[in-house]
């Protein structure tokens, strides 16, 4: 399923040009499971979604490696220009900068919501950068069964999970970025960037 984006995101993008091309559409088929993005932004499940998350009836997963290996799927660029939401000079992340550290614990949640889905599930975890905040830029955090033509996808090597999605713009303020069951370290961030509004920051 390709999400409906390219006129929405060419008109935001226009209006504000510092973000161009960072608007990410938030339209989620569920809610996340007590996952929230640093500093404080906060997305929750129901209460008895997280309880039996948590719970003994939780699945039985395999281990989650110490080290795990993620694998990115790039998208296609000449289908980015086909859009024509982008400049023709669009060009893909270096492939040594495109990648995002996932701990094994996020790994985990991963897996658990992968486990819930049935067979052939769409659903992904989409992160990225919108427009907002006092310092211009803000973390979000959706799951939806919706792809974009210039979305990155990264997966876990050997463990059942749901993918992470994150657009082109977004993940070049993204890469290098941590995914735990929290998000911080971000070394595209300005030290002591983050403000009192407790969900934006500054890019350097």
């Amino acid at each position: 399923m390709s999400r409906l984006s390219p006129l929405v995101r060419a008109a935001r993008a226009a209006a504000n040009p510092v973000a161009r091309g960072a608007v990410i559409p938030r339209t989620a088929a569920r809610q996340l499971p007590s996952w929230h993005l640093s500093p404080s932004t906060s997305f929750s499940r129901a209460a008895s979604s997280a309880a039996a998350m948590s719970s003994g009836s939780t699945p039985n997963l395999p281990p989650i490696p110490s080290s795990p290996k993620i694998l990115v799927t790039p998208p296609d660029l000449q289908k980015i220009k086909d859009e024509g939401f982008f400049d023709d000079d669009v060009a893909l992340v270096a492939p040594n900068d495109a990648k995002l550290v996932i701990t094994p614990e996020a790994i985990r949640q991963l897996a658990l919501l992968a486990s819930r889905e049935p067979p052939e599930s769409p659903l992904a975890l989409r992160v990225g950068v919108d427009s907002g905040g006092c310092h211009g830029y803000q973390y979000t955090m959706d799951l939806t069964e919706e792809r974009g033509v210039d979305d990155y996808v990264f997966s876990t090597e050997s463990v059942a999970s749901i993918p992470v999605i994150v657009d082109l713009m977004s993940l070049g303020l993204l890469k290098g970025e941590l995914l735990f069951v929290v998000w911080s370290d971000n070394p595209q961030a300005k030290d002591g960037g983050a403000c009192g509004c407790g969900v934006s920051w500054e890019a350097k």
